[in-house]
């Protein structure tokens, strides 16, 4: 089954052009990240975009995965455009178990730690703790009480300011949006994007 490493950030992509995309990877690329969601929140787009992505970099420069899934459907979908995993904003049990029955990893939003015990007991290993902004760290703190050996990615509202506390509270890994590619970002933006790598970098 598909792993992150500790403290591994991911980016995540959204409503980005195909024509926009490569550039703004290989950049990533550049600067060390090597995971990425690309979301559905526009499936058009996202879908063009996982499927250039998919094409022109290796599995071993780059693992790919689809965010917002949110219906069945989309999950084979996403696996003919070159999808890895899939990450869903929340905890949906019927597409976490047709991702397993289909054999790709999946990455379901939780809030609750009902809904990571039902994870668990499907087979989930990396749950997505969604918001994580406005739970904070002193509730990632408290769900490693119950359950010290599961690994939760942080997502939602994680910045360079705050990232070391979420760290601190206890979260295995990071999933960045806005804060590392603005959502409908352009080629153009290379350099801002850059320095918001770095600034998580520092």
């Amino acid at each position: 089954m598909l792993t992150m490493e500790k403290d591994q950030l991911m980016a995540i992509i959204r409503d980005v052009a195909k024509e926009d995309v490569i550039p703004i990877v290989e950049l990533l690329l550049e600067e060390g990240i090597t995971m990425l969601e690309v979301s559905l929140s526009n499936e058009t787009k996202g879908l063009a975009c996982l499927e250039a992505v998919s094409q022109h970099f290796s599995a071993k420069q780059l693992t790919i995965g689809a965010g917002t899934v949110v219906e069945k459907n989309q999950i084979q979908k996403v696996k003919q455009a070159g999808a890895t995993f899939i990450i869903t904003p929340g905890f949906e049990k019927s597409i976490v178990e047709e991702c397993l029955k289909q054999d790709i990893a999946v990455f379901p939003g939780v809030f609750s730690p009902g809904e990571i015990m039902e994870g668990i007991q499907l087979g989930v290993e990396i749950f997505k703790v969604f918001p994580a902004g406005t739970l904070g760290p002193t509730y990632i703190k408290s769900l490693r009480g119950p359950f010290p050996n599961i690994h939760l990615m942080a997502v939602g509202g994680v910045d360079s300011g705050n990232i070391a506390e979420f760290k601190a509270a206890g979260c295995d890994s990071y999933a960045i949006g806005s804060e590392l590619v603005p959502r409908g970002a352009t080629k153009a933006m290379l350099n801002q994007i850059r320095e918001n790598v770095k600034a998580f970098q520092r």
